[in-house]
């Protein structure tokens, strides 16, 4: 049946005056024009359209699927099911459980950011090696699943979202993040603060260590996308095509740049002042209190000493530069740190950056 508006039939030509407006819509909300204009939010005086919103939803939403993939029905939770209607173990929805995930990304970014702009905080590259790494696995989803990239953050981000408007908010993020962890690092509480600390939680002595680290990981099946027996086996002849090449003078930087997937260290794969806590556990036990060796330390191993050793499905070289100073020290800084700068930095979020919804663009944000 074809709809004429000139129809003189009255119920025609009523249901063409409802049809036409949803389909228009309908048509408007998968062009994401209005997600890429229309504010779903503001924070702090700044106005955040429905695309720049989704970024910091789905960012979390999808951070969230792949922490959690093996344990989502442990959780009760269903992606294929309506958020809306189901139901955390603390009884809220999974729509606001993700709202408010994201709304507290939001909130931080732009405090971050904020507080960085101020002080004319300039990033280092490493600072900004992050967007390049996210964009490069972007690049090889896209890839893998043959899609351009505009499919690809549609599909992922919602109706609206460009690689444009993603790159800005994800450097945002990232700067924001980076400027946190400055602040941390910059911290200097008292050393009564750093003794009872270091008392309170029996931190055992040790020194700090500069390393270099070449990262190498398993290749999932094509086929399965899992790592078995035989992924294992060839991580493991890898790596020891790695050490044959070291120990015939072959230098660090040529195998790191050919070897490694940079998951430790900087880009060059050095890790500067690295406590206990910022290697896996396998590698601290043996570097710093020698392993199944105890008097391998306090003397420690000497300078050009180097290990290997994996950690699951990864596999680590350790290379050793030098011995730094109090391990304990560091990590109560750190701690102290960290634990002054997020007290206060939710309270000034709580009383100066509140995430204010905007009705209209919040009924089409999220979808």
């Amino acid at each position: 049946m074809k709809l004429n508006l000139n129809s003189q039939d009255p119920m025609l030509r009523a249901l063409y005056i409802i049809l036409v407006p949803i389909v228009l819509l309908i048509i408007v909300l998968n062009s994401g024009l209005l997600q890429k204009s229309v504010p779903a939010a503001r924070v702090h005086g700044r106005s955040y359209t429905v695309a720049q919103y989704n970024y910091y939803y789905f960012d979390s939403y999808n951070a969230f699927l792949e922490e959690n993939a093996d344990r989502l029905g442990e959780l009760g939770y269903d992606p294929k099911g309506n958020d809306a209607k189901q139901f955390t173990a603390e009884g809220i929805s999974w729509k606001s459980f993700f709202l408010r995930q994201a709304e507290a990304s939001l909130a931080e970014t732009a405090y971050y950011s904020d507080l960085a702009e101020a002080a004319g905080y300039v990033f280092s590259d490493e600072e900004l090696r992050p967007i390049e790494q996210k964009l490069e696995e972007n690049a090889a989803a896209m890839a893998a699943n043959r899609l351009n990239a505009k499919n690809y953050y549609t599909a992922y981000y919602g109706a609206g979202m460009t690689e444009a408007i993603y790159t800005a908010e994800l450097t945002r993020q990232v700067k924001a993040r980076a400027y946190r962890d400055y602040l941390i690092r910059s911290s200097a509480p008292t050393q009564a603060e750093i003794d009872a600390y270091i008392a309170e939680n029996a931190i055992p002595d040790y020194r700090t260590a500069d390393l270099r680290v070449i990262t190498l990981e398993a290749q999932p099946d094509r086929e399965t996308g899992e790592v078995g027996p035989e992924q294992e086996n060839a991580l493991s002849m890898k790596m020891a095509r790695l050490v044959e090449r070291y120990d015939a003078g072959e230098s660090f930087e040529d195998l790191q740049s050919a070897f490694s997937t940079g998951a430790l260290g900087d880009s060059q794969g050095h890790l500067y002042n690295a406590t206990r806590l910022d290697l896996p556990e396998s590698i601290a036990d043996d570097l710093f209190f020698g392993g199944d060796d105890p008097v391998a330390y306090p003397d420690g191993y000497p300078v050009g000493w180097y290990m290997t050793t994996n950690s699951g499905t990864t596999e680590y070289f350790i290379l050793l530069d030098a011995w730094g100073g109090s391990g304990p020290r560091q990590e109560a800084t750190l701690a102290l740190g960290t634990d002054a700068l997020l007290a206060r930095a939710a309270a000034d979020i709580a009383a100066e950056y509140p995430v204010i919804r905007q009705r209209f663009g919040m009924l089409i944000a999220t979808a």
